[in-house]
């Protein structure tokens, strides 16, 4: 059993140095740690744990960067996981140290217990976790990995966390995706949730402000056309940029009742068709590119109705955090008004979706619409 030897090296987001010990000596070293740490101006505090179990990849170190912005606002017990497939067989590597808010004015610091195996030996992942999740505290689980790819132990992990936290990003196959999760709410029974799904959050509040009156309501039920265009400018940690958008069509289609009808791809544009009693609905994914935008991120949102009404939901190119919303028909052109989203900062997508109370009705109705589609990958 190899339990020695050179770790991924952290970045300077680590308040202290990294020591390498034996899996029996990680409580120890975390105590002689914060011991060192006494009258040095840091408080060590965890109000949850939260484990990260991940591959190694490109996505590690966002993974790492979204769990230091966690505790910038909750200081939690964070317990890495990675398997590394560069490993030599039976391979063990563990690692302790306090890992610390960027902010200056922030004195909370948390325990970082880094766990390293090999792929023949990931069966002891969740023999590894178990002594080292503080008592009496929610366990939260990003699961970093695409749920899609069975993985034998993720069952035992999973039984372990209060919360199941999936990212779609990992995914090739929206459907088949939707199809996994489904599968994990029904057979451990863990709430769930999907980062993809919080970031289109303040889009979902827009629309939700947008159409709250009758009249509204009435204007986009007779919704002939929509239009949605987002930013495909990919970096190392996202790569499949369409998601946001299938997200935000498929929860309106979801609220409406549209049925699906077929999709397919016409010049980069990805066009889905929809059946409501009145007729068809047509949807157009566009993509952008914008480096000042995150990747994924929708850009402008174009609803048109049987009456030739047109709703125009596009970012400020000032403030781009700022909704332009425009509404015109035939007969009038209204004032426009602004709706401010929340300034996107990597890991409060994290925040949200931890403290979300039990699982979001609208996002399993939402991976509901998605699964009951075969032959078809969305995120093509």
């Amino acid at each position: 059993m190899v339990a020695c030897g050179d770790l991924y090296k952290f970045k300077s987001d680590i308040m202290s140095s990294e020591y390498i010990v034996e899996p029996s000596k990680i409580e120890s070293q975390l105590n002689l740690i914060w011991d060192l740490l006494r009258g040095k101006g840091k408080t060590r505090a965890s109000l949850f744990n939260l484990v990260i179990y991940t591959e190694k990849n490109t996505r590690v170190d966002y993974l790492y960067k979204i769990a230091q912005k966690l505790i910038e606002r909750f200081p939690s017990r964070i317990l890495f996981v990675t398997i590394d497939a560069s490993l030599p067989p039976n391979s063990l590597k563990t690692s302790v140290s306090a890992i610390a808010s960027e902010s200056l004015q922030n004195s909370v610091a948390c325990d970082l217990i880094n766990i390293v195996l090999s792929p023949d030996n990931k069966e002891r992942a969740p023999f590894m976790l178990l002594p080292h999740l503080l008592t009496d505290l929610p366990t939260y689980l990003l699961w970093g990995d695409d749920p899609t790819k069975k993985d034998p132990i993720s069952s035992h992990i999973e039984k372990l966390a209060t919360r199941v936290i999936f990212d779609s990003e990992c995914t090739e196959d929206l459907c088949d995706f939707a199809r996994a999760i489904l599968f994990h709410k029904s057979t451990f029974g863990s709430d769930i949730a999907d980062l993809n799904w919080a970031r289109t959050e303040g889009w979902r509040q827009l629309f939700a402000e947008t159409f709250k009156s009758f009249d509204q309501l009435e204007s986009l039920s007779k919704t002939n056309s929509i239009e949605i265009l987002y930013n495909k400018h990919p970096t190392p940690f996202f790569c499949h940029t369409k998601i946001q958008a299938l997200y935000l069509q498929g929860w309106i289609a979801c609220q409406m009742r549209w049925s699906f009808v077929d999709t397919s791809l016409e010049n980069e544009s990805t066009h889905i068709i929809y059946q409501k009693p009145e007729g068809k609905v047509l949807v157009q994914l566009k993509n952008c590119s914008e480096t000042t935008l995150p990747p994924g991120a929708i850009v402008q949102v174009v609803l048109k109705t049987e009456s030739d009404e047109e709703y125009r939901l596009e970012r400020s190119k000032i403030s781009p955090h700022i909704i332009d919303i425009k509404y015109s028909n035939p007969k009038l052109c209204r004032i426009g008004s602004q709706f401010i989203l929340e300034k996107y900062e990597s890991g409060v997508t994290l925040v949200k979706e931890i403290f979300h109370k039990s699982t979001s009705v609208h996002y399993l109705s939402l991976l509901k619409n998605f699964s009951q589609i075969t032959n078809k990958n969305l995120s093509q």
